[in-house]
């Protein structure tokens, strides 16, 4: 669908294929929390627009909100055939009793999230969404406001400043921390010491959902293809995990590079690549440190130790999504020589029709 749709911008991404079915086909782990109903816009006889309209219950029980959701959302330049969409989305979560709709989300906060509105010149990150410049203002006149924005960060990976790995040193000496990497080996183990650190670490997180071991395991088999495991980093303190960091390979820039080929060849050209070569940058997914230890600079441990081993292998890498009102670890990018170079914006608005 995004391909008949977005084939023309030169940053537009195509996904593996079958992975969007993954996410909302009849055996995603996602069907256990809610409900996708997928709608299509023809004009013509062409389609020129899709939507998800989304129930996520899991989201409404953890913060006992009444709210509906909608991604997977694209259309053409035309404010008709988008309004359509919209307003079936609309009309389904209505009748569904929900009072506000967010989003886009594909389909939650645990998979790509927000609209492109600021940095549209390059291609993005692996599992983030990229989009034409002229959706923002079409969701604006679809009457939806900003309800927060988050961003990515680049990050060029020289040698870290002396200043940083003195601050590094001075942490680990503190704090008693120390860094290991994921064992890939003992996977199960590992995705469950993963799993309880996210749900206690990021729980504070607007929006969070937690992640289920089914959810996990769901991601893990993807990502496992293509991880490199000394960039899966685990704190602990006296051998009790305190805090997770996990850095993923931008395969983008190899799907990037085959989609003008049909899927048969763009899954082998992929497959290829991966085998033998390695992509330039990577992507600084996720990250949590245990509450006990959340001011003692772990987070700023974790950077460290991630630019260090990635000397050599990456040119550089990305560290998104950002909430905006995480002033300090904002400041603490920009510290580590970070430049904030896009920005994702969550939508709401109210769900009756006008």
């Amino acid at each position: 669908m995004q391909e008949l749709l977005l084939k023309d911008d030169p940053c537009y991404v195509p996904p593996f294929p079958g992975s969007i079915v993954k996410l909302i086909g009849p055996k995603s782990p996602f069907k256990h929390h809610g409900d996708v109903i997928c709608f299509l816009a023809y004009k013509d006889g062409k389609v020129v627009g899709r939507i998800a309209a989304v129930e996520n219950r899991s989201h409404n029980a953890f913060h006992k909100d009444n709210l509906g959701f909608f991604g997977f959302f694209d259309f053409i330049d035309d404010f008709e055939v988008a309004s359509a969409l919209f307003d079936s989305a609309k009309q389904e979560l209505s009748a569904r009793g929900k009072t506000v709709l967010r989003g886009p989300y594909n389909p939650s906060i645990n998979d790509e999230t927000g609209l492109l509105v600021e940095g549209f010149d390059t291609i993005p990150f692996v599992l983030m969404p990229h989009n034409p410049p002229f959706y923002g203002p079409m969701y604006e006149k679809l009457g939806l406001k900003q309800a927060r924005d988050l961003y990515a960060f680049h990050m060029a990976n020289g040698p870290p400043p002396e200043r940083v790995a003195r601050i590094a040193d001075r942490i680990r000496k503190h704090t008693g921390v120390s860094l290991r990497s994921m064992q890939l080996k003992n996977l199960a183990a590992e995705l469950q010491i993963i799993r309880d650190l996210y749900n206690s670490t990021l729980c504070r997180n607007w929006g969070y959902v937690p992640i289920t071991a089914e959810d996990l395991d769901h991601a893990a088999k993807d990502l496992k293809e293509i991880v490199a495991p000394d960039m899966l980093l685990i704190a602990e303190k006296n051998g009790k995990p305190v805090g997770f960091s996990l850095a993923i390979p931008n395969i983008n820039e190899f799907l990037a590079k085959t989609k003008k080929s049909n899927r048969v060849m763009r899954a082998l050209k992929f497959i290829w690549a991966l085998k033998t070569k390695h992509p330039k940058e990577a992507r600084l997914a996720a990250m949590g440190v245990h509450p006990e230890y959340r001011n003692t600079g772990i987070a700023a441990l974790f950077y460290y130790e991630s630019m260090v081993r990635g000397k050599g292998r990456y040119t550089g890498g990305e560290l998104s999504w950002v909430e905006e009102t995480n002033h300090e670890l904002i400041k603490s990018l920009k510290v580590l020589g970070g430049t904030k170079y896009k920005t994702y914006r969550i939508y709401e608005t109210p769900v009756a029709l006008n």
